[in-house]
């Protein structure tokens, strides 16, 4: 019954973009601001306070992981964003990333998630480690296109934790890969 039920939906578009799948980035939204009546109320939210102090730690350990990480230096990868929960690198594809068709290797593609995945997991001031990690590719990335890696956090539990990256051609471009990571803090370690 399971595999009827899969061939009627399957069967019942040609279209593979009427199946769920979108080309374009992200599924998460990057963008969301907020009105100038709730900034003013954040600003007074001993909650934010925190929030900026957890923000300020993330961005300090990036920048000592980056700074210590020579193969990431090598791909040119840098940060552009380190917060609590968010974590955001980029990359210019260069011909030292290509593969034999011409196109962004895909290990290139990959180090450029495992940094940012690095940096997000790591951002709780607890030395955490990749666990388990996939990667779907979606469309090829070529030379001179920048791509942006988009990472959230979608939980932690005890020392365990889940992490989504998404990969752009471009600052909220067109979808390349999607990275799944599970990380494993190290008990009684942190950075700071």
């Amino acid at each position: 019954m399971f595999n009827d039920n899969l061939k009627t939906k399957s069967s019942a578009t040609d279209n593979p973009s009427d199946v769920g799948f979108s080309t374009r980035a992200p599924s998460f939204n990057r963008s969301l601001t907020l009105s100038r009546d709730s900034s003013e109320f954040i600003e007074n939210n001993t909650s934010h306070k925190d929030q900026q102090s957890a923000d300020n730690q993330a961005l300090i350990i990036a920048n000592k992981m980056l700074a210590e990480d020579y193969y990431s230096q090598h791909l040119g990868i840098d940060i552009v964003a380190a917060r609590a929960g968010y974590s955001v690198c980029k990359m210019l594809v260069q011909r030292i990333h290509s593969n034999g068709h011409g196109n962004c290797h895909g290990g290139a593609i990959f180090s450029l998630a495992d940094t940012t995945f690095a940096h997000i997991c790591n951002a709780h001031n607890q030395i955490a480690v990749g666990q388990i990690c996939t990667i779907a590719y979606w469309r090829p990335a070529n030379i001179g296109d920048e791509l942006y890696a988009y990472a959230y956090e979608s939980g932690v539990h005890g020392r365990s934790g889940s992490y989504r990256i998404e990969i752009t051609c471009g600052e909220n471009g067109e979808l390349v890969a999607e990275f799944q990571g599970f990380s494993r803090s190290l008990k009684g370690q942190s950075h700071l």
